[in-house]
Order: C-alpha cells, then sequence, then structure tokens
C-alpha cells in the first residue's frame, strides 16, 4: 500500500480484533512517531505504549471508548507543558546541545518563544507538534496493515496518573488505539478539492 492508498483506506476504527499487533509494527509506528519533524527539533512529547494489562483502565479514563478497550494497544501521546519551554532552562539545554553551540540556537529561539509566551500559545504550540506525529504514525500504520483512531476523549489528569506522568509537566495530546478492525472500513467522505484550495 502507497503512501496515497493508505490516506484513502484509513478510517477511524472503533472496534478491533482481539488479535495481537506485532511488535515489529509497533516499533515501526513509534518510529514514524519519532523521526516526525517539530519546531526546532525540540521533541517536545513522549510516547506511552499501554498494552493488555492496562487497557482496561485507560479505556476508563477515556470515558469507557470501545476503541480502547478493544485495540491491543494504544499509543498514549504527551507533550510538555509551558514552563519547559524556557529558553534558559534544562528541558531546552537538553535537545537543543545535541545541534552544536547552544548560545547560537537560545538566540534564535528566544524571539519565537517570547512571541507564544506573549500570546499565551505555548501549551497549544506543545500540543500541535503531537498532532504531526500522530498523522504520520497513524498513516505509517495503514500502510502496514494496522487500523487506529486518534482520541482525544480523555480524562487528562487520570490518563496522566495512570502512566505516573507529573500533571506539571505533561499534558495528553492524543490516545491512538492501533490494531487490526472488527468493522468494515466506512468509506471517505471529503469535500472536493475546488472548495477547499485556493491559489494566490
Amino acid at each position: 500500500m502507497n503512501f496515497e492508498q493508505a490516506m484513502e483506506h484509513r478510517f477511524a476504527c472503533k472496534k478491533y480484533l482481539d488479535k495481537d499487533l506485532e511488535q515489529e509494527k509497533l516499533e515501526k509506528i513509534l518510529t514514524y512517531g519519532r523521526l516526525t519533524p517539530t519546531a526546532f527539533g525540540l521533541e517536545g512529547w513522549a510516547f506511552h505504549v499501554v498494552t493488555t494489562s492496562h487497557r482496561g483502565q485507560l479505556a476508563a479514563a477515556c470515558f469507557d471508548q470501545e476503541s480502547v478497550l478493544t485495540a491491543p494497544v494504544s499509543i498514549v501521546l504527551v507533550s510538555y507543558t509551558a514552563d519547559s519551554y524556557d529558553p534558559r532552562g534544562p528541558f531546552v539545554a537538553q535537545r537543543a546541545s545535541r545541534f552544536g553551540a547552544l548560545e547560537p540556537f537560545i538566540e534564535d529561539y528566544e524571539g519565537y518563544y517570547q512571541f507564544l509566551k506573549k500570546a499565551k500559545r505555548l501549551d497549544s504550540w506543545s500540543l500541535s507538534q503531537c498532532y504531526l506525529a500522530a498523522a504520520n504514525m497513524m498513516t505509517g500504520a495503514k500502510m502496514l496493515g494496522v487500523d487506529s483512531c486518534a482520541l482525544e476523549g480523555f480524562d487528562n489528569d487520570r490518563v496522566l496518573g495512570l502512566l505516573g506522568l507529573s500533571q506539571k509537566k505533561y499534558q495528553v495530546a492524543l490516545v491512538i488505539p492501533f490494531g487490526y478492525a472488527a468493522q468494515k472500513e466506512r468509506p471517505k467522505i471529503r469535500m472536493d478539492m475546488g472548495s477547499l484550495v485556493t491559489y494566490h
């Protein structure tokens, strides 16, 4: 299946077969997330894999959605909260030092950070990075024959508690069940290109 075919046939799968997801495929899906580009290369995310032994607890924190309860694996994408992005803080230093000298990075980054901070957009900006990774993970999964569904219906604090994560440091972006569909693929319904695209 090529990229366009995967886009055409991926759908929001709500119920999964009682069938394990192969470790090799899971690792590929995680790799698709890891290789996703992020603003300033900061990778302000973490991917938490929830398997069969904990899926009941995760489903309860996701308002008992069947997709979480039936999928063999759910990946919880969490982003770092606003405080982590301080240009002089340890998180930025750790991430940015991989690229070489730290000071030139901070000089380049500082203006954008201050823009986001003033607009109170740091948390939403951080969350948006996870959405990029999610799209790559779900499309890549479909190319492997694996179905998925992106969920924003969850209790943030309960999910973080289940994962043992600090509410001060992290926020949940998405919960994505992965597995093999136990339902028929729904046809793709999209607006036509002419109604969506304007050339300037």
